[in-house]
């Protein structure tokens, strides 16, 4: 029984996506489409249509973009056994964007755009009653999508991008293995590097007029760590013969593939709104393995069931030109969790969502403009008893975000000018 405790805590720390999955996807790819509740599938208002619908290159002008989002999620845990309430503090993490957009001809426009889609991070308080489980959770991720929109018609476009991924992840846990001199437990720690590949395909129609449409398809991304590093310190000498010293371990993460439709309208002058369906393909990731550099008799290669389902998010968003130069957005969100009953876990004690958003644009001069977005998630309360660890209580998560961002725009003079006009 010993020795399966101990595999199952070694194993329940690493039984973490990188993405930290469905319930925590980072939906901050562009600053602008955030302030509309993360909508741009059929609205391309600039170039973070990259990530979101390739094919919409074709109708927006040359241009770069930067944007930085301050990510700090919080959650709190009452066990039901105890009664005691644990406050996990995030650090404050810094998903960002950059993207840029050019011309080859009239009918081809190339891109490349760099992101991080997925990533973030919680520290448990030291001896919190779930620190065998988990005491701190760092993500990373960033993609590389270069990108092609060829015209077909004045008013349809075809997309594609190619993903270069990469990302870390460090996963930290207490073992109960305590030394007989210090009476300190021991200590576990999981760090690797993953990488991977990936497409984005899309469609874009745009009438000119008044209505626009799109949709994409993100394909899934394997995320290979080829040699993590499994450290342990802390552990008593009669037991250090089973926790090798610099092992290592391999894994796959596979971060799933999405279907996307939107549309945008334009309900006045002034007003224009937007619409977004996601359905992400959660149910390829049902197990996860891992293989040890070096086995013993506590430490063994293992599967580990995380069986999600597929789950699917809806999203809208308003925003309104104003004279002296300003856009003004609002926006809203609700995402179904892709994690069934029996397998919420510290590392992510997620449940549906609901999120409202906001946003402001500023047009400096005729070339350059300033964004600005803010980010509420409400992550509903969740009483889980989870099937592995026995561990049950209840979760409740929040997450602001504010963000910020800057572009220039390359196309002629002229064209701008005419525009800058016509809407002032």
């Amino acid at each position: 029984m010993y020795k399966k405790f101990i595999l199952f805590l070694l194993l329940g720390m690493g039984c973490v996506n990188l993405s930290r999955a469905g319930g925590f996807k980072l939906g901050l790819q562009g600053v602008k489409q955030i302030g509309m509740g993360h909508t741009g599938v059929g609205f391309a208002q600039d170039a973070a249509t990259i990530y979101f619908n390739p094919a919409g290159m074709s109708f927006i002008d040359n241009q770069f973009n930067l944007g930085i989002n301050f990510l700090a999620p919080s959650t709190t845990y009452l066990d039901y056994y105890t009664n005691e309430t644990t406050l996990a503090t995030g650090n404050v993490y810094t998903p960002f964007s950059i993207y840029a957009k050019g011309n080859l001809s009239k009918k081809i426009a190339v891109g490349l755009g760099v992101y991080t889609p997925f990533g973030s991070g919680m520290n448990y308080p030291y001896e919190w009653t779930g620190r065998f489980v988990l005491t701190n959770i760092n993500l990373n991720s960033f993609f590389i999508q270069p990108s092609l929109a060829l015209k077909l018609s004045p008013k349809m476009s075809l997309g594609f991008g190619y993903i270069i991924a990469a990302g870390k992840v460090v996963l930290e846990k207490d073992l109960p293995l305590q030394s007989y001199n210090t009476n300190e437990y021991a200590h576990a720690k999981l760090e690797g590097n993953a990488g991977g590949n990936g497409y984005n395909l899309g469609l874009y129609y745009n009438n000119h007029k008044k209505f626009q449409a799109g949709i994409t398809y993100h394909s899934k991304v394997t995320m290979a760590v080829k040699k993590g590093e499994a450290t342990f310190s802390g552990v008593p000498t009669a037991a250090s013969a089973s926790f090798p010293y610099n092992n290592t371990f391999k894994t796959d993460l596979t971060l799933p593939s999405e279907l996307a439709i939107g549309f945008s309208e334009k309900i006045s002058q002034r007003v224009t709104a937007a619409f977004d369906f996601n359905y992400t393909y959660w149910k390829s990731y049902d197990y996860l393995s891992f293989d040890y550099g070096t086995n013993t008799a506590l430490l063994t290669d293992s599967k580990s069931p995380r069986l999600y389902k597929n789950a699917w998010a809806i999203r809208g968003g308003l925003q309104a030109h104003f004279p002296k130069n300003v856009d003004v957005r609002v926006g809203a969100f609700y995402d179904k969790t892709p994690v069934q009953d029996g397998y919420v876990a510290p590392e992510l004690p997620d449940n549906n969502k609901l999120g409202l958003t906001g946003g402001i644009t500023y047009y400096v001069r005729k070339h350059f403009r300033l964004d600005a977005s803010v980010l509420y998630e409400n992550v509903a309360k969740r009483e889980e008893l989870n099937k592995e660890s026995n561990m049950r209580g209840t979760y409740k998560t929040n997450v602001i975000c504010p963000g910020i961002g800057v572009s220039y725009f390359f196309s002629k003079k002229e064209k701008i000018v005419k525009r800058y006009k016509r809407r002032y």
